[in-house]
Formats: C-alpha cells, sequence, structure tokens
C-alpha cells in the first residue's frame, strides 16, 4: 500500500454501554456509519477513541472488531500510541497480524523534544512492517515536529507514507511543498481550515465521524473546483466545529453526544470523562440546527443524559 485514496477517514469513538464497557453492537453501527457517510477510509485508537483511557485488551479489541466489521471495504489505520518506542513496535505487529492496512504513529509519552521525537519515531519506523503516517499536533500532544524534521525522516524512511498534519493551513502547505509528494499530507482537527488545507494539496482529511457527512460534501465540491460550494459548507460546519474542538474532553463528550444523537445510539459516557452540561447541550443543539440536522427528536435522548448526569452527581 503506497498511497492513501483521496478524500474523509472518520476517526472512531470509543462507544461505551451502561456498564461502562465497550458496546460491540455500537461499534459496528459505527463503522456503518462512517462508510454510509462516504468514508474512502476509516482510522482507530486516536485521541478521539480515548486511546490513552483504554487498557492495552480494550486497544486490541477495537482493532480486531474494526477489522471484521469493515471487512477490508475500506483501508483501516490504527493509531499507535505507548509510552516507548518498543512497546508502539509491539503495537504496529498486532494491527499488521489483525488485518489494519496503516498506523499512524502518536509521538510515545518517552519523546519531550523535536530530538527525542525524531528518534523514536525512527526506531518504530525502522521496526515496521507496515505503511506509517506520523501525527503532528504539538498544541494537544506537547510535542511535534518542524517542516525539515519530518522531510528528513521522508527521506530516510521508505514505509513513511504520510503525516497527519494537525497544525495551521499555511504551515500545512508549507510541508506539503516541502515533501514535493515524497509523502502524503492529511489534515484533521475536525475539519478546521479544511478549504484551504486542500488548496495547499492535503491528500486526505481525519475527523472524528459527528458531522463526517458535510466534510464528505465539502470534500466533493473542492475536488470537482466548486470552491465558492465548498465555502459555503465550511461557513455552515465552522460553529459546531469550533464547539466541540475546544479540547479533547469537549470532542469525547459534545462531539460524541452529537455523533450518538443524529445516528440513534445510546450515549454513556466513560467513566471520569467530562458530564455535559445543561447549557452545554443546548449550545449544542443549537449550532446542530445552524448545520442543517434534524433536533426534533433529541428531547427525550437529552433528557436521559442530564437525568443520568443528575443521578451522578448525587451519588
Amino acid at each position: 500500500m503506497s498511497l492513501l485514496p483521496g478524500g474523509v477517514h472518520p476517526i472512531i469513538y470509543a462507544l461505551f454501554d451502561a456498564e461502562g464497557q465497550l458496546d460491540r453492537q455500537a461499534m459496528r453501527r459505527q463503522v456503518e456509519v462512517c462508510i454510509a457517510q462516504g468514508a474512502v477510509g476509516i482510522a482507530t485508537l486516536g485521541l478521539a477513541t480515548e486511546v490513552r483511557f483504554l487498557s492495552d485488551a480494550q486497544q486490541r479489541q477495537l482493532v480486531e472488531w474494526n477489522v471484521e466489521d469493515i471487512a477490508g471495504r475500506v483501508p483501516l489505520g490504527v493509531t499507535i500510541f505507548a509510552q516507548t518506542p518498543d512497546e508502539q513496535i509491539e503495537r504496529v505487529h498486532h494491527a499488521a497480524a489483525a488485518g489494519a492496512d496503516w498506523v499512524v504513529l502518536q509521538p510515545p509519552a518517552s519523546a519531550v523534544d523535536e530530538t527525542s521525537l525524531v528518534a523514536a519515531f525512527s526506531r518504530v519506523l525502522e521496526a515496521s512492517t507496515m505503511p506509517a503516517a506520523l501525527q503532528n499536533m504539538p498544541q494537544f500532544i506537547g510535542v511535534g515536529l518542524g517542516v525539515e524534521a519530518i522531510a528528513d525522516l521522508a527521506a530516510r524512511h521508505k514505509r513513511l507514507i504520510g503525516v497527519k498534519q494537525e497544525v495551521s493551513a499555511t504551515e500545512t502547505a508549507e510541508l506539503v511543498a516541502r515533501l514535493a509528494g515524497r509523502a502524503q499530507v492529511l489534515s484533521g482537527r475536525g475539519g478546521i481550515e479544511l478549504v484551504d488545507c486542500m488548496a495547499a494539496g492535503v491528500a486526505g482529511n481525519i475527523p472524528a465521524p459527528e458531522y463526517a457527512d458535510y466534510l464528505v460534501t465539502l470534500w466533493d465540491h473542492m475536488s470537482a473546483g466548486r470552491e465558492d460550494e465548498a465555502r459555503d459548507v465550511y461557513r455552515r460546519i465552522l460553529p459546531i466545529a469550533t464547539f466541540v474542538l475546544q479540547s479533547l474532553e469537549a470532542l469525547t463528550t459534545y462531539g460524541k453526544l452529537l455523533f450518538c444523537l443524529r445516528y440513534d445510539i445510546a450515549f454513556h459516557q466513560r467513566a471520569g470523562a467530562m458530564a455535559p452540561t445543561a447549557f452545554g447541550l443546548k449550545a449544542l443543539e443549537g449550532h446542530a440546527r445552524g448545520l442543517g440536522i434534524d433536533t426534533s427528536s433529541w428531547h427525550a435522548q437529552l433528557a436521559s443524559v442530564l437525568d443520568t448526569q443528575n443521578q451522578g452527581s448525587q451519588q
């Protein structure tokens, strides 16, 4: 696999049942929704999947479920997070054995600056048997790579096929130009600046799935040269993207809840996760209507979410 298909590759949420266990049927339903939205690929175990709060067994289980449910219809990318490069290599081997198509390497916790991060990524890339991309998201992860460091890694490692570049569109454009096709650049950040990132030459976008269907429409417009139509879609997306991407906690609370509300999936938070508030739910509903989502059937589910949170706060 040398090239990822161009388009939207949603990264899935970890969906839990009322007992706090991963919900098998909800996870299968999420895959079907993503494919129906027009996803050209699916990714898993990213920050949206709350990977840092999942046990090793849960991480492996999700990869195996995803492979089974996708059944080869689109490529599956597995984000690889661990404390050390050696632990990441183990996870890469598991992803390959399970049947995933490519991996995204997050900075391991042991990397504290660009120099140690380059060394860590090199160690994993040398040992990897799979096509790999790097995740560069310093504002959330705390450490990242400059353009020259990424270009150097791409020149030295043939298995490096891409970079998930989650910085500004202007920085992204600089990286696209510097790589000159040696590796694909994909954007993230929930589609923020997606029109500009596409103009810069990104090969794909990796958002969470709550409004990925709108991003697919934007992608199709922009790919067909309909920039005005793409910008119209983006203007509708931006308020809700801003709301759910205030923080990782906001994304895995309000972004995940939006996904569940839209696709009639029971919403249960991970134990210890940020609880939605009455104000937050009202804001989410207003932003959803602004995007054009029908919220008329939400009231019972929203009341149930608030009731669950109120009961939890009284215990």
